[in-house]
């Protein structure tokens, strides 16, 4: 609350009430023709309205002490410019608008100069005390607006590469899929033609050896196949619910980095990429599995869309090994070509691509970095060298 004299009270309770309209009117006036972007995209009325219920709040905590009426309206001129692109100058401007109109208005006032000169005083420690506590408020919203953003593009960054990860899975089944299919198609048209031979009495014993023989292979061959189809859904499955529900669970770490490269296979193998995987002594994690397939996911696709340029195929290499102190080390590497000091120093940034427009969103390493120190607990490390290709380590906790 402002103190004020009993004649300042006087002078300014006498103004607020006689010339209401009047100083709207300065106010309004003064915002429109300072602000640039309010020109011509806001109807005087819609800005007339804002500087009334300005005024109503200034004259509430000026004159009554009550800052009710004040914090309401910080809270919808806020929540209002929030959803508009106007700048933030134009909002300091618009809380500006009741000081300037008072000031216009105590031009043609008869008063003491001190009077007068104390009245502005007043009026400049109440303007600057609002500015600050509409800007804390307004900062609020739009980390607010700018987190909520975030999310919504990390989740959409999530279901993408989910949605990469269920095309891959099924461009891999085709292949034993069609195997399996062609193999049956062979065994039913043997047995087709064996029974036309049995029927037609003219069954020879070297025909039925020669059915017996091909059909166990056809038989064989598509078991076989079915089998890989089989596991091929059960991989993509499990991977499917970790990366959905993100509860960590324990598993073989190395059997589980074995299937979701299994997986993955299809982001690489279409540009005639290698990927090698060494695993040392097999060791059961508690860890979010569901990030595991993430992460990799994201080295792979960050590798094939940046490392490996031109036509050339490129290699990559995993590795996974358990350290002293329960902790677990997951190296991924290519020999692709490298970073630049510039690229090492912005690679983890949220947006931060070197393919801007040709498919690059700029998200993968930063949600890589955030899953690894945020969610896992862990730390990340990157080398790279123009030409040299990039490694990347990550530590974890063996033990969520």
């Amino acid at each position: 609350m402002i103190d004020l004299t009993p004649d300042l009270r006087a002078l300014l309770g006498d103004l607020l009430r006689e010339r209401r309209d009047e100083i709207i009117d300065h106010g309004t006036d003064w915002v429109i023709h300072s602000a640039g972007d309010l020109q011509g995209r806001a109807p005087r009325a819609e800005t007339r309205a804002l500087i009334a219920q300005e005024f109503d709040a200034y004259s509430d905590l000026l004159l009554a002490g009550d800052p009710t009426k004040r914090d309401a309206f910080i809270e919808h001129v806020t929540s209002f410019r929030a959803s508009h692109d106007f700048k933030i100058s134009t909002l300091l401007r618009g809380f500006l608008g009741f000081k300037r109109g008072v000031e216009l208005c105590l031009e043609g006032q008869v008063a003491a100069p001190e009077l007068a000169l104390a009245a502005r005083d007043v009026l400049d420690r109440l303007y600057h005390e609002t500015a600050f506590l509409m800007a804390d408020v307004y900062v609020d919203k739009l980390l607010g607006l700018l987190r909520r953003t975030q999310q919504e593009l990390l989740h959409r960054e999530k279901m993408a590469a989910l949605g990469g990860l269920v095309a891959g899975v099924a461009h891999e089944i085709n292949t034993p899929m069609g195997i399996a299919v062609t193999a049956a198609s062979l065994l039913h048209d043997r047995l087709s033609g064996l029974a036309q031979a049995f029927t037609a009495g003219e069954l020879k014993r070297s025909s039925l050896a020669a059915f017996l023989n091909d059909g166990r292979e056809a038989a064989e061959l598509a078991l076989t196949n079915l089998s890989r189809a089989a596991e091929l859904v059960q991989s993509f499955k499990q991977i499917a619910v970790d990366q959905a529900h993100g509860a960590p669970r324990r598993l073989d770490l190395g059997a589980y980095v074995q299937e979701v490269l299994t997986s993955l296979a299809p982001l690489y193998k279409r540009g005639g990429h290698r990927l090698d995987l060494h695993l040392g002594a097999p060791f059961d994690a508690h860890v979010h599995a569901g990030a595991i397939a993430q992460i990799l996911g994201n080295l792979i696709q960050n590798a094939v869309t940046h490392a490996f340029v031109g036509d050339a195929p490129g290699r990559m290499d995993v590795r996974l090994r358990l350290l002293e102190g329960a902790r677990c080390e997951l190296t991924f590497r290519d020999d692709g070509r490298g970073m630049s000091a510039e690229e090492r120093a912005r690679v983890f940034e949220p947006f931060f691509t070197t393919r801007r427009g040709q498919g690059g969103s700029g998200l993968g390493m930063h949600i890589v970095h955030n899953l690894v120190t945020e969610l896992m607990a862990g730390s990340i490390a990157l080398e790279s060298a123009p030409g040299g290709g990039t490694c990347i380590t990550l530590i974890f906790p063996q033990n969520t």
